[in-house]
C-alpha cells in the first residue's frame, strides 16, 4: 500500500467515525428532547390533576362557606377603617363649623346655627352606629337588625331636626312621621323577640 492510499484510508475512517458520531449525536439530542417534552407533559398533567383537586376541595360546601366568611371578614375590616375615616372627617366638620360660628362669624343669636350643629353632631352619631354594626358583626358574625333600626331611627331624627319648616309640604312631615312609626314599631318588635329569647 502506497503512503498516499493509506492517507485516503485514515480519511475514510475519520469520515465514517464522524458521520457515525454525527448520527449517533442526533439520535440522542432527539432521544434528549423526546424524553423532556415527555416529562413536562407528565409533570404538566399531574400538575392540572392537582389543580383540580385543589379546585375541588375549594368549591366542597364547608371549605367554600369558610372561603366566604372569610372574605366576608376582609369586607368588614375594610368597611370598618373606611368608616373611622368618615368619623374622623365629620367630627373635624363638626368642631370646624362650631368655631367658626361661635368665634369668627358677627354674633346674631347662636340658635339660627343651632339645628346645622345638631344635624353635624347627629352624622357622627350615625357614622358610629354604622360602625357599631360593623364591628358586632366583626365579633359575633351576625348582622344586629336592632341596631340598624336603631341607626334608621337616628337618621330619621336627623332629618326632621334640621327640617325647614318653610320649605316643606305637609305630604313630607306625614311621610316622616310615618316612617318613625314604622322603625319604632320594628324596633318594639325586635325587642319583645329578643326578651323572649333570652328567658
Amino acid at each position: 500500500m502506497t503512503k498516499q492510499q493509506k492517507r485516503l484510508t485514515k480519511y475514510q475512517l475519520i469520515v465514517i467515525r464522524s458521520d457515525y458520531l454525527r448520527q449517533s449525536n442526533l439520535s440522542r439530542f432527539f432521544f434528549f428532547c423526546v424524553f423532556t417534552l415527555d416529562l413536562l407533559l407528565y409533570k404538566g398533567k399531574c400538575q392540572m390533576r392537582r389543580t383540580f383537586k385543589s379546585f375541588r376541595e375549594v368549591f366542597r360546601d364547608e371549605n367554600f362557606t369558610h372561603l366566604v366568611e372569610n372574605i366576608e371578614v376582609v369586607v368588614a375590616k375594610i368597611l370598618a377603617i373606611c368608616m373611622l375615616f368618615v368619623i374622623g372627617v365629620a367630627i373635624f366638620d363638626l368642631v370646624n363649623f362650631t368655631f367658626k360660628e361661635l368665634f369668627l362669624s358677627e354674633y346674631d343669636g347662636f340658635y339660627k346655627t343651632l339645628f346645622k350643629v345638631f344635624g353635624l353632631f347627629l352624622n357622627v352619631l350615625i357614622a358610629l352606629e354604622i360602625l357599631e354594626n360593623i364591628t358586632g358583626y366583626l365579633k359575633k358574625h351576625v348582622l344586629q337588625v336592632e341596631l340598624v333600626i336603631v341607626t334608621s331611627l337616628i337618621a330619621v331624627a336627623r332629618k326632621i331636626i334640621i327640617l325647614d319648616l318653610d320649605k316643606v309640604e305637609g305630604v313630607d312631615i306625614i311621610g316622616l312621621g310615618l316612617a318613625v312609626l314604622a322603625l319604632s314599631i320594628s324596633y318594639f318588635i325586635i325587642r319583645v323577640s329578643n326578651s323572649k329569647n333570652t328567658h
